[in-house]
This record gives structure tokens, sequence and C-alpha cells, in this order.
């Protein structure tokens, strides 16, 4: 809640009082700001809806993947034993979720293939399904994403979805390029890549001026559960109790405890996983002030930060919408996979399969070193899955996992990975790894978009651009 929205404290009238307790004054409405989730939480009515939310996560990660060592060979129902045998494919570490996954194959992007820069145009259609314009660093996308659309819909307001990098946005190249906004030629978004700024606005840790006993006041009501009102009775019965508070002072004091109360009930019917519990909170402080980006592979860390906030924000209503970009275009990360220890290559070089960030080769090495590198990068996705899950999430989420290219060498946009987790509400299937027969992805968000808008309204539109319209044929359930 934002502390403007409270009563104010120093109002002419209430300074001219006398006989008002301003010590218990300042703890009631000082405990209650306190409240972790309240800031940006929409109205109890939004959870509360016939129809349960759903929540959307879309992830574009960067330079391919080892098309022959990622996905199952075939396609077919997926299987928690039956994933976990795959030990040759990346894909295999996701197996503790295989009833909640959805895999696809045969989902190609609008541009049939790059004209200038393929990671810049990749990532420029990656949740636009439109054709880039222009390459390199000035590339953007010709309409609005995917992310930004469901976030008109869903959210309070049409508050804009949460928008998350894990990489170096300081390259000098390619950074951020997966989320647009509308009007003409898209224009790109803004992300945060610091885990720091989502968290200090879930968990309450902001200084509001007075230390940091707010959080702490904060915590403590999420361990025990309690109404904040409950926790500073005594000092709102007195407050209520003063003859020289006026009846129109009392009013507005109990209609501000009752909002809050609400709020606390709209948490209530989302369960406990609204909660701190299972967060990596001594790592998000190490970066109140900031860090510096290592390329010795801190980019899955925040990765990890990143994912474990996405579900706690969706656990508690905080936003509906969110995009993480995984990398950039010219990834200089040095991955400690064992196949790199002899090259000693940045992952951009490893993709391209040559020590260069213009020509491509085919040195064996590397290859084996980037399908390590997808282990890697699938076990961070494991870890955003684990967290939905002890959210319960899967049921009311839509978690995508995409790449801004095929693979590294072609720099293809034909056939790009993609990896759905959840049901959108029992809108999708799951646990099956389907062919989409070589379609744009235009169709995928189709889908996907009237999964997670249903409890507001009924898509009909045809997302994007691209051959064909409504959903990809097998995606429902």
């Amino acid at each position: 809640m934002n502390p403007k929205n409270a009563m104010n404290i120093t109002h002419p009238h209430m300074a001219r009082r006398r006989g008002i307790n301003r010590r218990a004054f300042l703890r009631a409405g000082g405990v209650a700001i306190g409240l972790p989730f309240l800031e940006g939480l929409p109205a109890r009515s939004a959870w509360a809806a016939d129809s349960a939310p759903v929540f959307s996560l879309y992830i574009v990660a960067a330079c391919g993947v080892v098309g022959n060592k990622f996905f199952p060979d075939k396609t077919g129902p997926l299987t928690t034993s039956g994933l976990a045998e795959m030990t040759g494919k990346a894909t295999h570490v996701l197996a503790p979720h295989a009833p909640n996954l959805l895999f696809i194959r045969g989902i190609n992007f609008p541009m049939n293939g790059p004209t200038n820069c393929g990671h810049a145009q990749g990532l420029s259609q990656a949740l636009t399904a439109r054709p880039a314009q222009g390459g390199g660093r000035t590339v953007a996308s010709t309409g609005v994403s995917a992310d930004v659309v469901i976030a008109q819909m869903v959210n309070e307001g049409g508050a804009e979805p949460l928008t998350l990098y894990a990489g170096n946005r300081r390259n000098g190249y390619i950074a951020e390029r997966i989320s647009f906004k509308g009007g003409g030629a898209g224009q790109v978004r803004s992300a945060d890549d610091n885990p720091y700024s989502l968290y200090s606005k879930l968990v309450g840790l902001a200084d509001n001026g007075g230390g940091n006993s707010g959080g702490q006041v904060a915590e403590e009501l999420v361990r025990s559960r309690k109404s904040v009102n409950d926790f500073v009775m005594e000092e709102l019965n007195s407050l209520m109790r003063m003859p020289s508070l006026s009846a129109a002072d009392k009013l507005r004091l109990q209609q501000h405890f009752d909002s809050i109360r609400d709020t606390e009930v709209t948490m209530g019917e989302m369960g406990g996983a609204c909660s701190q519990a299972g967060l990596t909170t001594s790592a998000y402080e190490a970066l109140e002030n900031g860090f510096a980006f290592k390329m010795d592979g801190m980019i899955e860390d925040v990765a990890k930060l990143h994912l474990e906030l996405v579900a706690l924000a969706f656990a508690c209503n905080f936003n509906r919408v969110a995009t993480l970009q995984h990398g950039d275009g010219t990834d200089q990360t040095k991955y400690a996979v064992p196949s790199n220890a002899s090259l000693g290559w940045p992952f951009h070089h490893i993709s391209h399969r040559v020590q260069s960030d213009a020509s491509s080769g085919n040195n064996p090495t590397a290859e084996q070193a980037h399908a390590e590198i997808d282990v890697v990068r699938m076990k961070t996705l494991l870890h955003g899955l684990d967290h939905f899950k002890e959210r319960d999430l899967f049921d009311k989420s839509i978690l995508m996992w995409t790449n801004h290219v095929a693979d590294g060498p072609s720099h293809s946009f034909r056939n790009v990975p993609t990896i759905i987790a959840g049901n959108g509400g029992g809108y999708l299937k799951q646990g099956e790894y389907i062919d989409a027969g070589n379609v744009t992805n235009n169709r995928l968000f189709n889908g996907l978009i009237a999964a997670a808008v249903r409890d507001k309204t009924e898509w009909t539109e045809n997302f994007g651009e691209g051959q064909g319209s409504g959903p990809i044929d097998g995606m429902l359930a």
C-alpha cells in the first residue's frame, strides 16, 4: 500500500487536536503500511473472480541449442521416468516436472532467415510473432509483444508486465530486445537486471526512512499469518476511543484498516504461497547496492533469482505477466563445463563453433560444450519450475521457454525449441511432446493469449503475423 493513500497524520486538523497519542498512531499506521505485498496488489475482486487468474511468464534464452541433444527423439507422452532416462538430451533434467510440461517442435519465426544480425532479429520476433526491422543494436519489432497484450487485459489498470534481464546489459551491443510496446513500430521496453529491485517491492525490505523496522514487522506478520489489525489492535482501540478524535477521522481510520483487512483476505485466498519462504534472501540483499556483472557463470545465478521472484510475484498476485531475457546475442559468459576446459571460449564463440563473433565453424569440442551449456540452462529452468510447484502455480500459470534462434552456427529461425510448463487453468495440454507442423509462432501465441485472458475476456484475434490462425493443433487440453 502506498503511504500516500494512508491517513495523513500531519493533517492540520489533527495537529490542532490535543490528547492524541502520536506514538500509538504512528505504530498503528506505520505497521499497517509495512505489511509486505500490499503495494501493487490488485483489488480483491480480481482474485476472487469466478475464474481464477492465469499468470504468464515468457523466457527467451540466447544463442540457440544443439538440436539433436535437446529434445527427445520422438514425439509422444512425457513421463518422469522416461524423460529421466534420456541422459543424452538436455531436457532430461526437467524430468521431475514431466507431467506438467509440453514440448513443442516445428515452430518458426515469421522471417525466413536473418538479413542482418540473427541474434537481434530473433529476439525481436520471439514474443511479437512479427518480422523484425533493422539489425544489430538498432533492430526493432514491427509490433507489440504478447506479454504487453496480455498485461493490458489482465493486470489491474493495465499495469505493464514485469520485465527482467539475466545477462550483461552493458556489453555495448545487444541488450534487451524481447518486450515491446505497441503503436506503429514496437518500442522496446527496458528490463531490470538487478533482482534486488523486485525483491524489495515484494518483501517490504525497502527503507521507508525509519530504518528497517517496517520490514521486520512484515516478516513477523508473514510468519505468524496474523492480521496486521490484530498486531496493533491495542493501539487501534485506544485511538478509536479518544473523544478528541472526530467522527470523520474515526471513520477514515476504520476505512483504512478495513481496506488492509480486505487485502489480507485476498492474501488468505492466495494461500501460504504468498510468503517469503524459499527465497534466497542473502543473495538478494547482497545486490542491494548494485552489482558488477561477471562472465564466470553469474548469469545463471541471476536468472535463478529472477525466477524465484516471479513465482512469488504470481503467488501474491502482484503482477500477472512477466518476461525474462536469459542472455544476449553476444554472450561472453565463460561456462565452466568440461568441454570448455581446453577451449576457454565465451558462449557466443562456442555457439558459432569458432572463435569469432561473425563467422561460423564446425569445431566438435565447441558443439559438445554447447550441449553441456544447454544442460546448465535447463537446470536453471528446473530451479524456476521447482519454485512454481512449491507455490502451487502449475494449474494457474503458463511458463514458456524458448530461444531467439534455433541453433548457433546457422542462426536459423526455423524449428525454434519451445517448452511450456503449466496448464493455464486447465486450457493447455501437459505431459506431451508434440509437433506443431512447421507453423509460425503467431499460432503458438494465439493459444497462450487465449489461455491467459479467459478470466477477463475471450481472445478471438489473430496475434502477430504468420501462416494460419488459431492455436497450434494439439496444444490445447
